[in-house]
């Protein structure tokens, strides 16, 4: 059992960790210079990922334990928070041709809909464990397409 656990936690961080790179870099493409203070949202964006790696395995060593998990999605909480306000600053420079009202709100939205996500799971996996890691693993689908909302399709442009 315990080399399931640990396959399962090590394939969701993976997961998460290869979402986290492609939004990044997908989001980076937005950006000229980038600002000082996104910088630092940066920094602190990656400086909670740093921590993915000591709770998969320390929750995979417990075998998905209800206390490990609430630990290990409220990581994601606390990544997704920084994520969001990286997203943010980018988009809040962002040249408004690349990127129209619509898709603002739309990635806007789709940031609430996953921190509320992790926050359920967080909250689950204080009684039911396996199902608030369930959760985890739910709230990552969003994230799998990152041009859907961040990206002003030619549709976008051209009924403005």
């Amino acid at each position: 059992m315990a080399s399931v656990a640990h396959g399962i936690s090590y394939a969701v961080s993976y997961l998460f960790i290869a979402i986290i790179w492609i939004n990044h870099h997908y989001l980076m493409r937005l950006v000229g210079v980038p600002t000082l203070r996104l910088i630092w949202i940066n920094f602190v964006h990656l400086f909670m990922v740093s921590f993915l790696p000591f709770a998969t395995a320390w929750t995979a060593r417990t075998r998905l334990a209800a206390p490990l998990v609430v630990l290990y999605a409220g990581l994601f909480v606390c990544i997704d928070i920084a994520y969001s306000a990286f997203e943010r600053e980018v988009l809040i420079h962002a040249d408004i041709a690349d990127v129209s009202e619509r898709t603002r709100r739309m990635a806007r939205r789709r940031s609430l809909i996953v921190l509320a996500s992790f926050t359920t799971a967080t909250l689950v996996a204080f009684v039911a464990p396996r199902f608030g890691f369930g959760l985890i693993w739910g709230a990552l689908i969003l994230h799998l397409r990152p041009e859907v909302p961040l990206v002003a399709s030619r549709d976008d442009l051209t009924n403005r």
